[in-house]
């Protein structure tokens, strides 16, 4: 244990100071790109049906980059699912966390859907409604099967193909609220002594939130917002992640009250980054900040992890 603490610290602090100083890697977005959540379920060769056919969350390799966190047993013994960073091996079905934080994403994206709609934005917001069976569900039937959730399947698919006849909300509500109640149905069966852990709870903000910054970052283009839809799925899954975060915080407050607040404060200066459903004509954080204040929040939800 005391080895992965200090593998978790180093990770951290280099994080943090590689995003402090800057250095973060408009050289590497192709990787972060090719990082992001996949799903071999999915159609479409690399990048299956997704944003504009550049990446996005569907492909071959399985869960990707966001899910790091549910590798190599991270979940309390669950694991044995991939090695370091090899979490094209995290499992929906093994891993309670990973599933939920799947569940929890397909929500991100009907919460940005659901915003731009209701404020008028209704072309941004039409694809957002697609996005769950599009480009996540692939992902996650594996899990959805094995722990009965068959409503699902049928609630987002038509959902996504009611999408583009969606004027005004009025169009879509009763499909959505179906959507949203069968996701929500899905993510409380989970109701296991290791899904509802702190350390699980932790794990699925910090995939959320690390999926955000990736698509904070695959968003920007020379220092202005070229992918409206990356930046306001980043939005959706740090909603998400705060709603998740919140609705857990009995659990997490009785075992560390201090990490609690410290997680708060940083999911706060996170969050600054997405000021708006409509992306700002200037980020109102540079990517270098983003990426240290998802590093901060990590640190700050450490004392869950182990």
């Amino acid at each position: 244990m005391k080895n992965e603490k200090l593998k978790l610290w180093t990770g951290i602090g280099m994080a943090t100071l590689i995003a402090s100083s800057g250095v973060v890697a408009s050289e590497h977005k192709e990787k972060h790109h090719d990082d992001m959540m996949t799903s071999g379920s999915l159609e479409g060769g690399e990048g299956g049906e997704h944003h504009g056919g550049e990446g996005g969350e569907g492909g071959e390799a399985g869960a990707g980059a966001a899910f790091s966190y549910f590798a190599a047993g991270g979940e309390g013994g669950e694991g044995g699912e991939g090695g370091e960073g090899g979490s094209s091996a995290v499992s929906p079905v093994a891993s309670d966390g990973a599933y939920v934080a799947m569940l929890q994403m397909m929500q991100g994206h009907l919460m940005a859907a659901r915003e731009l709609i209701k404020a008028g934005k209704v072309a941004d917001g039409r694809p957002h409604l697609t996005h769950p069976w599009v480009e996540l569900y692939g992902m996650v039937e594996p899990g959805l099967e094995s722990r009965g959730q068959n409503d699902v399947s049928e609630r987002l698919e038509l959902l996504a193909n009611q999408a583009g006849g969606v004027e005004r909300w009025s169009d879509i509500n009763k499909e959505f609220q179906a959507a949203w109640v069968a996701l929500e149905k899905a993510v409380n069966a989970v109701d296991s002594k290791n899904a509802q852990s702190a350390g699980t709870v932790s794990r699925v903000v910090l995939s959320l939130t690390k999926q955000a910054v990736l698509e904070y970052d695959e968003a920007l283009e020379e220092g202005r917002f070229v992918a409206v839809h990356e930046y306001q799925d980043g939005r959706g899954f740090v909603s998400s992640a705060r709603d998740y975060l919140d609705s857990h915080q009995a659990t997490l407050k009785k075992q560390n009250r201090e990490a609690w607040r410290d997680a708060v404060k940083a999911l706060d200066e996170l969050q600054k980054a997405w000021p708006s459903a409509v992306p700002p004509e200037q980020p109102a954080v540079p990517v270098a900040n983003v990426y240290s204040a998802q590093a901060r929040l990590e640190l700050a939800l450490a004392p869950f992890l182990y």
